[in-house]
């Protein structure tokens, strides 16, 4: 995080000004970027009745285009047709959401499976069973996604049983319709579209940047050597305020189920959770609410909100956004495990994820909004025993220790 991958990718769209670019970015403010900083015209779709209409307009046109992630996720099979007829080369800053619980009530499930109007494929794709009158029902939705492989379903083990959730998939043509492709990002290998490559057979290249911000193979002992200018910015915070997260037996303390129990049982522990960030900005840090940061599962922030940093919400998942950079004080008060139904999906493929990576991921990109982007120190509040010490180790990884005492 921070270091010039972005910036990298303006260069290199500089210095092609022979290639046809579409980049795709997570936010507004990350368009406007690329529009300003590249010496090619390059366009952000606008809304001609629907920024898709646009956008598809700039493909048939041969324009070079900068989106976001959102508006890449209504990729349909008309849009994939067309980008394989063009020679555009692909940047991705930030990995994609590429897949996703496919929101079906068991009911319906069963009806599209024992009325035939669905079957499975031999790579687990859902096929819809085409008959000679053309379909027009309350399940048109699948229908749609079935006609560019984007449902994927499988049967539990050992059994002709379907497992009980059918996963989105983004449309996996999409990564072939390029001759070059980049994505920017940073602990690939603990990211979910990594484990969807794997899953389709995509494949894929490591590189990393130089001191020279030039793309090189990746090297783990450099990426160390870059890791330790930036370990000693950070300060975490070792005392009582973290004893409401340590974890007992089985328990995940601080996770969103762990919220959803306490929520319904035990409501009276967010009141303790918000008076330890409240004395941990007043007492430890010392900052002023302007400089302060925290985050939380968003539907628990108005119990967790409290006086001193209320104004200083970033999302969990914040990634590719500047805005924060003023930020020195943090509070991280979340256990961060990716969606059960995807981790079952990801599973069933025999993939080997590492959930701990995922989470340290979203922690660093969190961490890396604040001011600690520019080189300034850092204090941090994480109360999750877990995240806790999956930081540790990363701190301690690049200067070649194996254990934390």
């Amino acid at each position: 995080m921070g270091s010039g991958k972005s910036t990298m990718a303006i260069n290199h769209i500089n210095t092609n000004p022979n290639k046809k670019f579409l980049c795709i970015v997570p936010l507004l403010k990350e368009c406007e970027r690329y529009e300003e900083k590249t010496s090619i015209d390059i366009i952000d779709p606008e809304k001609w009745g629907s920024k898709w209409k646009h956008f598809r307009w700039l493909v048939e046109n041969d324009k070079n285009i900068v989106t976001t992630h959102a508006l890449i996720q209504k990729m349909d099979l008309d849009m994939l047709e067309l980008l394989k007829s063009k020679d555009y080369s692909l940047i991705i800053d930030e990995c994609l959401d590429v897949l996703n619980t496919y929101k079906i009530s068991k009911d319906d499930l069963k009806i599209i499976f024992n009325e035939k109007l669905v079957s499975l494929d031999d790579d687990g794709f859902l096929v819809w069973n085409e008959d000679k009158k053309p379909y027009k029902g309350v399940y048109g939705d699948i229908k749609r996604l079935c006609s560019f492989k984007s449902l994927m379903g499988f049967k539990k083990d050992n059994s002709d049983e379907l497992a009980r959730i059918l996963m989105w998939n983004f449309p996996v043509d999409f990564f072939r319709c390029f001759e070059e492709s980049y994505i920017f990002t940073y602990l690939w290998d603990g990211s979910i579209q990594k484990s969807y490559f794997d899953i389709h057979g995509i494949q894929y290249e490591k590189y990393m940047l130089d001191d020279n911000r030039q793309l090189i193979p990746h090297n783990k002992t450099l990426e160390y050597e870059k890791r330790r200018e930036t370990v000693d910015l950070i300060n975490i915070y070792d005392g009582k305020f973290n004893n409401i997260g340590m974890k007992i037996g089985k328990s995940n303390p601080l996770s969103k189920s762990w919220y959803e129990d306490k929520r319904k049982k035990n409501i009276a522990i967010f009141n303790q959770l918000k008076r330890n960030t409240e004395n941990y900005f007043r007492t430890v840090t010392n900052t002023k609410s302007f400089h302060n940061m925290y985050t939380v599962f968003k539907p628990y922030c108005k119990y967790i909100k409290g006086e001193g940093y209320a104004k200083g919400f970033v999302p969990c998942n914040a990634r590719g956004t500047n805005e924060f950079r003023e930020k020195k004080s943090l509070a991280y008060l979340v256990n961060f495990f990716m969606q059960p139904d995807i981790k079952q999906f990801i599973d069933h493929y025999h993939i080997d994820f590492d959930e701990d990576l995922f989470s340290l991921s979203a922690l660093l990109q969190w961490i890396w909004r604040s001011q600690i982007r520019d080189g300034q120190p850092i204090d941090i509040y994480i109360p999750s025993e877990r995240m806790r010490e999956l930081l540790k180790i990363w701190m301690v990884e690049c200067k070649g220790l194996k254990n934390i005492a």
